[in-house]
């Protein structure tokens, strides 16, 4: 494969035609189509073992199985988003992501493994259908997370927003848990198991952000959380 060469009006030669532009553009559309699809299979297959071990922790002590869930799989939907090769993939595999671990609970509570997903369940065995509209609205929230977190790709003023709700959102959740009276309020949430959400948020803030962006994002992340205390003291 190769150019063709001919001769112009002097003898001059000119370069007519060539066809390796064309096998290494092929080539790399194969390429990147592989690894998209790599990236789909691992997303799905990461988030089934994540809720394999979830499964396993429900077992444990309740405080380290409410540190894993959600913040395992958040994070798992982070990476993910964070490395798709584009808006439509980040959703797509950001949603395979949160649906792997759900395969994996729902696999799980045939067996009456005590497993919980995302305090959905009900006594010592999964309960997903005693909350339907919760569990749905809470994979919704967690893929948006992968969302989010490709747009976070941004050098501009949108990435550092998606960002800071990214972060503001995970920090919602750790105060939701450190709330007494709270619906997913979990006794000796504090102050450890808080702290270790806060370095998370702050993790967050630095891995996906940089210079004034993190400054920038952790002002909304701070906005998101304030607005969430005062909406639960006022009802």
């Amino acid at each position: 494969m190769g150019g063709r060469e001919g001769n112009a009006i002097g003898g001059s030669p000119v370069l007519v035609e060539t066809d390796n532009a064309l096998d290494y553009d092929y080539l790399a559309g194969d390429r990147q189509e592989r690894a998209i699809l790599r990236h789909m299979v691992l997303s799905l297959l990461v988030g089934m073992v994540l809720g394999a071990v979830g499964a396993l922790l429900a077992y444990g002590p309740h405080l380290i199985h409410s540190i894993y869930e959600p913040y395992a799989y958040v994070l798992l939907v982070v990476v993910v988003g964070r490395s798709a090769a584009g808006f439509g993939w980040a959703a797509l595999t950001s949603a395979l992501a949160t649906f792997g671990p759900l395969i994996s609970l729902l696999a799980a509570s045939l067996f009456e493994s005590g497993a919980r997903f995302l305090n959905l369940s009900s006594g010592s065995s999964v309960n997903l259908g005693s909350n339907g509209l919760t569990m749905n609205l809470t994979v919704v929230t967690i893929a948006t997370f992968g969302v989010l977190a490709y747009f976070t790709r941004r050098e501009d003023g949108w990435g550092d927003l998606a960002c800071g709700v990214l972060a503001g959102v995970v920090a919602v959740d750790g105060l939701d848990k450190t709330l007494s009276g709270g619906p997913e309020y979990v006794p000796g949430y504090w102050p450890w198991n808080t702290l270790l959400v806060a370095t998370l948020v702050a993790g967050l803030l630095f891995a996906l952000r940089r210079g004034n962006g993190v400054a920038r994002s952790g002002f909304v992340a701070l906005v998101v959380l304030c607005a969430a205390f005062v909406f639960a003291v006022a009802f």
